[in-house]
């Protein structure tokens, strides 16, 4: 699992255990939409991960390669 897609989910799971302790409820419910977005970008990471296309830093590696060759 990469570090961004691991942040997302430790963030996500501080969100939703901070709502369980609180008592304002909207509060809570604010925090608990926020651990599903935070839920949701990481899946979108795993999906990235799973398509054949180089991420940012892998495309900025290759096009620094490019220009060495030259």
């Amino acid at each position: 699992m990469n570090i961004e897609k691991r942040a997302l989910l430790d963030h996500a799971q501080r969100c939703r255990r901070v709502a369980d302790d609180l008592a304002h409820r909207e509060a809570a419910r604010r925090l608990r939409a926020m651990a599903d977005v935070y839920e949701a970008r990481a899946a979108q990471l795993a999906d990235e991960d799973g398509s054949s296309k180089p991420d940012r830093h892998e495309r900025s590696r290759l096009a620094d390669t490019g220009d060495r060759h030259n």
